[in-house]
């Protein structure tokens, strides 16, 4: 079989002929379909990112649709030929306080989880590969929708996670702050079909953001961003009616921390802020203002097993519209053209390599 290999960080990958795997006990072989690329990708390759990398060699990618070649001992929910979503984020199943957790394809997580990059040091970019079945989620009754298509369900999961985790309830008002980027964009949309009556999308292009709005049909409203905190609170405040009660903020390498604080204050008496994103810059949160207004802060890493459930039922039933979503589809040996084409995604984009 043909695998993507990274010796080491800032070594150029390569695409190698390898042994097929076997799976092992509590673990599944799936036959790669389809890859969704981070936009961080060949940052990533360089070895220019602080993050914990498998041991090399390994082929590296993270979410992915395939489907199942071969069961290992133990697993009874997965079989041959089933068609699944690989999910990077593993969490080891052991009843402790905090299990170790990393993501498969990526980085270690927490400070135990090199045992698990260890054992499963791999990700997508191989034609077979081998993951826990704990990783794996059933697309059952998606047979119709392309596997390139189903892709992009990795770029929902991160931000629908946030959102559940936020308690988003139909009826609520909700403030997306990085609407216009790649997992921002993708929130405006899981609002949308998590009931949300107004999702208040902000950003600093205008253009980005009336796609979203012509999306929503009357239910999302832009806010352009100007810098000014205060200012831009109180545009969101007008926007929301009064006051949001959830804000989720999943901003990238941000160096100014003004427009989380900008959605901090839009939000009503007792609201929520979800904090997704990667801001560069501490957090300045007056500790009366926090009291006196009943907020709550929440940061949120990923999303549960649960979660991607809900997420694939969405999709199964028309709720989530994957295809609002634009494709850029490479093949299997176009992969470096692929990260190159990824690091230029914005919004409502998503760079995809077909293994077909």
């Amino acid at each position: 079989m043909k695998a993507w290999m990274l010796d080491e960080p800032g070594q150029p990958l390569a695409l190698r002929e390898v042994a097929q795997p076997q799976p092992r006990r509590g673990a599944v072989l799936v036959r790669m379909e389809a890859v969704p690329l981070l936009s961080y990708t060949r940052s990533y390759v360089e070895g220019k990112l602080p993050y914990a990398y498998p041991p090399g060699p390994f082929s590296p990618g993270t979410n992915g649709v395939g489907r199942v070649e071969a069961v290992g001992e133990g697993v009874v929910a997965f079989h041959a030929g089933q068609r699944v979503a690989v999910n990077p984020y593993w969490v080891a199943d052991e009843t402790v306080r905090e299990p170790a957790q990393a993501l498969l394809g990526l980085t270690a997580i927490s400070a135990d989880s090199g045992v698990l990059l260890a054992d499963f040091p791999h990700g997508t970019l191989r034609e077979l590969a081998e993951f826990p079945a704990a990783t794996l989620i059933a697309l059952d009754g998606l047979e119709d929708v392309s596997a390139t298509r189903l892709a992009v369900l990795g770029k929902f999961a991160v931000p629908f996670g946030g959102l559940r985790r936020g308690r988003l309830t139909a009826g609520e008002t909700v403030v997306i702050n990085g609407a216009t980027g790649y997992f921002g964009s993708a929130a405006v949309l899981a609002a949308l079909a998590m009931g949300a009556t107004r999702v208040i999308a902000l950003g600093r292009r205008p253009q980005p953001l009336q796609a979203l709005v012509e999306l929503g049909r009357g239910r999302v409203i832009p806010v352009v961003l100007t810098g000014d905190a205060t200012q831009d609170a109180a545009a969101i405040r007008t926007a929301s009616g009064g006051g949001a009660d959830l804000a989720f903020d999943m901003v990238g390498q941000a160096t100014d921390p003004q427009a989380t604080l900008a959605a901090l204050r839009s939000l009503r008496r007792g609201g929520r802020l979800v904090l997704m994103g990667s801001m560069q810059v501490d957090l300045p949160i007056a500790y009366q203002e926090m009291m006196l207004n009943n907020w709550e802060l929440i940061g949120n890493f990923m999303y549960t097993r649960a979660d991607y459930l809900a997420l694939v039922a969405l999709v199964a039933s028309g709720q989530i519209p994957l295809d609002a979503v634009e494709l850029q589809s490479y093949s299997f040996a176009a992969l470096e053209a692929a990260i190159d084409a990824a690091g230029q995604m914005a919004g409502l984009q998503c760079t995809v390599v077909d293994f077909a």
